[in-house]
């Protein structure tokens, strides 16, 4: 394992070659700014998803390459001064991520149309002989093209396996036989490692596997209760570790990974406490360790360690801000070195490391800056630009991101952010409150947000709120969101609304609701219950008729979904049609705009033809966007340009900067 070791010579050097890289201030005192294009904001990113072969020799990310389309570049770190090359250009399918199996190849996936059926490709990284051209092999083919015969998704990347891959899903196209499945991404051959359950109390199962691919725990969730079992060896039969009551789907223990003995199991823990701590589970011994962390705010996001994982690093943990805790001298020194290398007020992490934890990839951002790319070298002690993740971003223009703190009706403390325009400083502004998606588990993060910075720019200020049932606040506060669509989580936006002319940051007439997904369903419900509360709304994706949507967990065989229907969102029928907008629409007083994806996997077209009838029945003001091609937010650039031009062009006319 790698031990850090720089010289004052090597930190001296890395400080000089980064310095230039951030001249540009963080701050600037802000007045009113012209608008800046919808593209500079949403057009696809430079670079984003930059990863390290294993080897350190190349390094490969997202980008546009034409078409609206995301593709894959692909730069040889050993060959200075050479541009990157266009590895993959996809013209079907949106890319939404790839991975490196051993040094020679890339594995990506994505969809068709937004339909959320997966695809799955390798392709070689070996430059071709003969100016031929590179090997792809099709791995999983979505039902875009298969009519949904090829059902399977990525369950685990075995990441110390260079050939093969776990899989979720059906044995081979046109089988009835489903299960886990180990995939060789070079030949696609398909080999069983576990089958679905088919008795009747079928449970849900979240397995682990051991850094040998082999499944070693599991998470076995009943309609009213959930167990952990373990398998002490490879071989072995499992053993029940824990019984609890399913407590409205809220498991008690997480399950992460496997360290690299394959028996110190690393798991997050609320048993005893409201908020996860990190405790580690021996497979072997059965012994569990002492509490490892347990941050005095915030929850435990991820976990750091050494790239064979014979070593933890530290703990990330989100409060307002993420942090990490670091359980390691070394790599300590190293971050605090990076970070007095990169701009004051950045937030830097390593995206990515080579296997011998001599080459890293680091990540820089902040709530005005979408970021930067750096390639750190411990070799050579020095740190280069990569590239900027959106090169026509310039961080003087964009706005801070202000975490924010309020009362709930009922006493229950709300968080969120508030992001003010230029010039707010002189007197209340046009706000526009933007509840976010899920809703149970998601949250408003801090970092830079397009949407929010575009708005800014427009001379709103918008206020993002962080609602119970939102995650990253415990246990307690997320099932206060339980049966509380159009309730209780929506009393929080109305207070926040509230809070906010309170503060002065706005008045009473000067405010509006944007959101997507349950953030869309909010939209539709601050209109017909609160209607006097807003000026306009803008309705993406979102749910107007709760009915159909909880009717498929209702009937569902999994215990997940059961209780998804009647623990957390409900499926009591006067609540159903009590807390469904579709059913209000005559309260609507102001114009709404609305946008759906036809191919949506989650909020069905059938949500809008629900709803449109109604609005024109009692007359109401509105506009509507369907994308054909597109599902649960639009991916493709020239959709997602349309969206936000329309979104621009609405609030210009129904609710002017003045």
């Amino acid at each position: 394992m790698h031990t850090l070791r720089l010289a004052p010579e090597s930190l001296r050097r890395l400080l000089l070659l980064v310095s230039f890289a951030w001249a540009l201030p963080l701050s600037a005192k802000a007045e009113k700014t012209a608008p800046l294009p919808v593209e500079t904001f949403f057009a696809e990113p430079d670079i984003r998803g930059v990863q390290l072969s294993p080897d350190g020799k190349y390094v490969a990310f997202l980008t546009t390459l034409g078409w609206g389309k995301v593709g894959i570049a692909l730069l040889d770190l050993t060959a200075p001064g050479k541009t990157p090359e266009a590895l993959v250009s996809a013209k079907d399918e949106n890319i939404k991520e790839f991975f490196w199996k051993g040094n020679d190849l890339i594995v990506y996936g994505g969809d068709v149309g937004g339909d959320e059926s997966y695809s799955l490709r390798s392709i070689s990284v070996a430059p071709p002989k003969n100016g031929g051209k590179r090997t792809v092999r099709a791995l999983i083919e979505s039902a875009a093209h298969t009519r949904g015969a090829d059902f399977a998704g990525v369950y685990d990347l075995l990441r110390y396996d260079p050939d093969h891959i776990l899989i979720s899903g059906i044995r081979e196209l046109g089988s009835r036989t489903g299960g886990i499945f180990r995939l060789n991404v070079r030949t696609g051959q398909r080999d069983p490692i576990t089958s679905y359950d088919p008795a009747p109390d079928a449970t849900d199962s979240s397995q682990v596997v051991d850094n040998r691919g082999v499944l070693r725990a599991r998470t076995l969730l009943y309609r009213d209760r959930v167990i952990y079992e373990a398998r002490s060896t490879p071989d072995s039969s499992y053993a029940k570790i824990g019984e609890f009551p399913s407590n409205k789907g809220s498991l008690p223990w997480d399950f992460l990974f496997f360290a690299a003995d394959n028996e110190t199991l690393y798991v997050l823990s609320t048993e005893q406490t409201d908020t996860p701590t990190l405790q580690t589970y021996n497979v072997r011994t059965k012994q569990w360790s002492e509490p490892l962390f347990h941050p005095d705010e915030g929850e435990i996001i991820s976990l750091s360690t050494s790239y064979d994982r014979t070593k933890l690093y530290g703990v990330v943990y989100e409060t307002d801000k993420v942090h990490i805790k670091y359980l390691d001298a070394d790599r300590k020194k190293l971050h605090e070195m990076i970070d007095h290398s990169l701009p004051p007020g950045t937030v830097n992490s390593i995206a990515s490391t080579s296997a011998d934890e001599k080459t890293f990839v680091i990540a820089s951002h902040s709530d005005r800056d979408p970021g930067t790319y750096y390639v750190l070298s411990l070799t050579y002690g020095r740190m280069v630009p990569l590239g900027r993740v959106m090169r026509n971003i310039d961080s003087k223009l964009m706005r801070p991101m202000e975490p924010i703190a309020f009362q709930a009706r009922d006493g229950l403390t709300i968080h969120g952010y508030l992001t003010r325009p230029a010039g707010a400083e002189k007197g209340p502004v046009p706000l526009i409150i933007n509840p976010h998606g899920g809703p149970y588990g998601p949250r408003d993060t801090w970092g830079f947000n397009p949407e929010v910075q575009l708005l800014a720019n427009r001379g709103y200020a918008v206020l993002q709120v962080n609602y119970r049932g939102s995650g990253g606040y415990g246990v307690k506060f997320l099932q206060a969101g339980y049966h509380e669509w159009g309730g209780k989580m929506q009393d929080d936006l109305t207070d926040a609304v509230k809070w906010a002319i309170a503060q002065g940051i706005t008045t009473a007439d000067q405010v509006a609701i944007y959101g997507a997904s349950y953030g869309g369903y909010a939209t539709l419900a601050g209109l017909t219950f609160t209607p006097e509360l807003y000026r306009c709304g803008i309705n993406y994706v979102g749910v107007a008729d709760l009915g159909p949507q909880v009717a498929p967990y209702k009937i569902s065989s999994s215990p997940r979904a059961q209780i998804f229907a009647s623990e957390q969102m409900g499926d009591d029928r006067t609540y159903l049609h009590d807390r469904s907008p579709v059913n209000f629409v005559q309260n609507i007083r102001v114009p709404l705009l609305n946008a759906y994806g036809y191919n949506d996997a989650r909020v069905d077209i059938r949500q809008w033809k629900l709803l449109e009838p109604e609005l024109k029945k009692y007359g109401k003001t509105y506009e509507i966007i369907i994308a054909g091609e597109e599902g649960h937010g639009f991916q493709n650039e020239a959709a997602r340009l349309d969206f936000y031009h329309r979104m621009d062009a609405f609030l210009a006319k129904y609710f002017p900067v003045k």
